[in-house]
């Protein structure tokens, strides 16, 4: 799912934070219709979550910026919601992306048992982060910087909390920093 940038406020729509969306553009008999996606038609449909997001915005800010841009997921939620967020997260700070751990084998029995369509990677997948070197203007384009990667189980995480900009990750063992900053804090 996009993220949106709502004067100046980055907004996470989860799974049930775009059901929502989309009830209200398209009606409660339409939702399931709107996530089919016709080739070659224009779609509008970023213009439309953004337009009806902007006036939630200017109804009034506070309210929507404790409703739509933050969030606090558990269990269940926070385990179907983690790709989409950290693919959006990769996105807004332009730092990394997420991999696919799986063989060609789990990929198949993935696809199959449908799991690809909230888990694209698996639910098992890396954080490629990128870590630029420490002088990197004085390098150019000579050298690169290095990238690390952090191993994520989506059935593990117990809670995530914050908006877009920054949030924490809560697994069994230990605490993922997402923000300016990128963390791993082991228990």
């Amino acid at each position: 799912m996009p993220f949106f940038i709502i004067a100046k406020t980055p907004v996470f729509l989860t799974w049930e934070k775009d059901k929502k969306l989309r009830e209200e553009i398209y009606g409660l008999d339409n939702v399931f219709s709107s996530y089919i996606k016709i080739s070659g038609k224009k779609d509008n449909e970023y213009k439309l979550f953004r337009t009806a997001l902007t006036n939630k915005y200017n109804l009034n800010p506070l309210t929507f910026i404790n409703e739509w841009s933050k969030f606090d997921l558990q269990n269940e939620d926070a385990q179907q919601n983690i790709w989409d967020l950290i693919y959006d997260y990769c996105a807004y700070y332009d730092c990394g992306y997420p991999s696919d751990l799986r063989d060609e084998v789990e990929y198949l029995q993935d696809d199959f048992q449908g799991v690809n369509f909230l888990f694209p990677q698996g639910k098992k997948f890396g954080l490629n982060h990128n870590v630029r070197p420490l002088r990197w203007w004085k390098y150019g384009k000579k050298k690169k910087g290095i990238t690390i990667r952090t191993i994520i189980d989506s059935t593990k995480i117990k809670r995530v909390v914050g908006d877009l900009s920054e949030f924490v990750v809560e697994f069994d063992d230990h605490i993922m920093t997402c923000g300016k900053n990128f963390e791993v804090i082991y228990r």
